[in-house]
Order: C-alpha cells, then structure tokens, then sequence
C-alpha cells in the first residue's frame, strides 16, 4: 500500500487501535514505511502520545503528521543559519508547557510547540512574578490575531492536558480538534493587531474574530489592505509612531488607517475616523477585560490583587487600559 501512495504524499501518521498497551506493531509498520519510502515523513502515535484513548492520539499524531514537513525543514534552515553566522551554542526550542527541547526533538515532535510562543511569555511573567512577594500574576498575551491570559499563583504557571486547535467556534471548547499535549493554561480573551473591525447588519459595532493576517495586513501597512483593524486603531490615536514602526525600516500610512476607519465604520455610525478608531480600542479593551473577569470567576481569583506582565506585538498597545479596567494597579 505504501509503495503506491502518490508522490505527493509527504508525511503518515501511523495510528493502531491499542498501541498505548503494545507499541510494537506500530513501529514495525512505521520500520516498513520508511524501507519502501525513506523520503516520508512518518509520526508514530505510540511515541508521541502513548495513552488510552484512541481518538485525541490519533488527532495528535495527525496534526503532527501534518505540519512536519513544514516544521522540519524551517528548523534545520535555523540551525544552519546560526552556525552560519557564528553562533556555536546549541539553540533551544520552548515547548507548549514552557520546557526547553533541542532541535531534533522539536522538528520530530511539532506538534508539542502549538503553544511555544505564548508559553514562552508566560514562563517570562512567571519570573518577573518571582520579585513580587508572594503576588499573584496576570500574564497578558496580545498578538497578531488573538489576545490571551494566563494566572499564576505567585510565580508558577497552571499547566492542563486539555487543549483543542481549529475551533470551528472561537471560544466554544469541543469544536475544535483535541490535542494530546501538555500547555501552560491559557485561555483566548479576545482580538489581536490584525483583527478587523466592522458594522454588522444591526448597526453594531464588531471586532474579530477575522483577520487582515500579515498580507495584505491591515490598512496602515501599505500593503493593499482597505480594512480597518486594531493596529490602525492604535496609529490613529497615537499609540504608534508611523516613522519608527519596526525601527524605521517600514513606515506606517496614517491616512490609510484613517480612510479604512471613515469608509467602514465612521460613516455608518456618524463618527470621524478618530472617534470610530478609539470606539475600537474601548471595545476591544473592555472585551478583554470582561474575558479575563470571568475566568477569574470561574477559578475563585481576585483578578485586582494581581501583577500584570504583558507580553505580545501588541499587549504593550491596551495593557494599561486593560488594567485600569480591571483595577490592576501594578
């Protein structure tokens, strides 16, 4: 059978019904596998979660199966890129869980990094939350797409099992597909930079969940993106200076930003470009805020005796509003 997948075939995962008890027939299939096509990519889902349970690790093992071939080779053009240019030090890779892993472990298991970046932020507020004398912290993660939290009881981060990617609903657990994989405990909160902002049918005002992404990105890039997104909302109120935007090195265009916002929102809701980009900003924030509100409900916190640590291309943009909202006062 293997002998007779199409070229184009990259990568298999390798799933048995009872693997989790006798990993053998798994690794002999995965042993014949690579004998008929040394070039696949091949994940075994004994080794990269042996647990009873069979549909969360063949989720696993699929998702990690899939974006192998992309992971695998940006990884090994990083290392050749390094030593390229000088760096002797072996690199380490952050995993979802805020551990550490070497290179050929990350490009074998990819998976295991779907969380890496914000975890990466919140094992940083855990140690700033260290100086803080016994305080509870709030890791505040804002990015490209979506914003996110995470408690730390004085400075050690929650870590839970229970993870899905590709909701088909943002913020509703089980639409997604679960992961067999261990994350710091994070929850999505709201939008990110790039989230777009629109008047719905009924006259109110939305942000999110789609994105302008990267390309085009939004307005203010110059990139042929039209529509008004949270990172033009904050050029438009000052919160980011158009000439020094990634150093100087890609000036931002404010009248862009100010027509996306006239044309979309300011004219169908009767505001100026600056009162419909501060609109934004006060929906987004308190957004945010509510989100992190509940979830402090949820787990019996007193959200306002916390730290706030923000990390993220954009957490810097709306922490303090978030906070004040909130009642952090540090």
């Amino acid at each position: 059978l293997v002998g007779r997948l199409p070229s184009e075939v990259q990568s298999v995962a390798v799933c048995f019904l009872n693997s989790y008890a006798n990993r053998s027939h798994e690794a002999e299939a995965a042993r014949r596998i690579t004998a008929l096509r040394p070039d696949l990519f091949v994940t075994v889902s004994s080794e990269l979660s042996p647990e009873i349970r069979e549909y969360e690790r063949f989720s696993t093992a699929i998702v990690n199966a899939y974006v192998q071939p992309l992971v695998r080779p940006y990884l090994e053009r990083f290392a050749q890129r390094l030593r390229g240019e000088g760096v002797t030090a072996a690199p380490n890779i952050v995993l979802s869980n805020g551990g550490l892993t070497v290179i050929e472990d990350a490009a074998r298991y990819p998976v295991r990094m779907v969380e890496s970046g914000p975890s990466a932020g919140v094992m940083a507020a855990a140690w700033f939350g260290r100086g803080l004398s016994d305080r509870d912290v709030l890791a505040f993660d804002m990015g490209g797409t979506t914003a996110k939290a995470s408690f730390l009881e004085g400075s050690t981060p929650s870590i839970t099992r229970n993870f899905e990617v590709a909701r088909s609903y943002r913020f509703k657990p089980g639409s997604g597909i679960p992961l067999n994989v261990t994350t710091v405990d994070l929850i999505e909160i709201g939008a990110g930079g790039g989230s777009i902002a629109r008047v719905d049918s009924l006259g109110r005002l939305k942000v999110g969940p789609d994105s302008a992404g990267a390309e085009p990105g939004p307005a203010c890039y110059g990139r042929g993106g039209t529509l008004p997104t949270v990172t033009d909302s904050d050029l438009l109120l000052g919160y980011l200076d158009a000439a020094t935007f990634l150093g100087g090195a890609m000036p931002l265009d404010t009248d862009a930003a100010s027509r996306a916002f006239q044309s979309e929102i300011g004219a169908r809701l009767g505001l100026d470009a600056v009162q419909a980009a501060w609109a934004v900003h006060r929906l987004v924030n308190e957004g945010m805020a509510n989100a992190i509100r509940i979830h402090a409900a949820e787990r019996g916190k007193s959200v306002d005796s916390c730290a706030m640590v923000p990390f993220g291309g954009a957490a810097g943009l709306h922490a303090c509003h978030v906070a004040e909202l909130l009642g952090i006062r540090r």
